[in-house]
């Protein structure tokens, strides 16, 4: 009996969660509620309040299971340079990361994604002690604030890159630089010193 219930709960759950995506792409977060949820996902706001407090919640909830996605899907190719599995990941849920990192987005969301992208990089690094050229936590809040800015661009463009070619140009920035990626050099830019 447990499994048929936990079937059911899970099933809700999508439901709920499409749902909610699918409103994303329509209206403003903050013009999502919770009658317009229930009322697309053919459930009863009961319901809906059995698995989740309020939109808020719901958005954190479906936002954390996708890091979790794809965290999983990057830790299982065992190295950090291939960025594809990512960007597949993001054009999969587009509509969702279009809407949560736009304009109309649940406030803070880019912060939670760029604090989520630097606990990767973070995990990802190799020890360096003494090594540093600026302070490490410095340089992974550089990193992610880049993937994340690299990704919206790429968003709401319309992603004209396809998710291979992004990985690469986004891994080129991280190795090389932006200088670097706009054809200039070190010597072309003063330090201010």
């Amino acid at each position: 009996m447990s499994s048929n219930v936990d079937v059911r709960v899970q099933r809700t759950q999508e439901q709920i969660r499409e749902a909610f995506m699918g409103l994303l792409v329509e209206r403003p977060f903050a013009k999502i509620t919770v009658s317009a949820v229930t009322e697309r996902a053919r459930i009863n706001r009961a319901t809906f309040y059995r698995h989740y407090t309020d939109i808020a919640d719901l958005a954190a909830r479906l936002t954390d299971l996708l890091f979790a996605d794809t965290i999983a899907t990057l830790e299982g190719q065992g190295t950090q340079a291939d960025l594809r599995p990512l960007f597949t990941h993001v054009a999969e849920h587009a509509p969702f990361y279009r809407a949560m990192m736009g304009p109309d987005g649940i406030p803070g969301f880019r912060e939670r994604v760029e604090a989520a992208v630097a606990a990767q990089i973070t995990a990802w690094l190799p020890p360096t002690p003494g090594r540093e050229r600026v302070p490490a936590a410095v340089a992974v809040r550089y990193l992610a604030a880049a993937q994340v800015g690299f990704i919206q661009w790429w968003l709401e463009n319309e992603m004209p890159l396809a998710p291979g070619t992004a990985a690469q140009h986004l891994l080129d920035l991280h190795v090389h630089g932006g200088w670097w990626g706009l054809g200039l050099d070190e010597t072309a830019v003063s330090r201010g010193d």
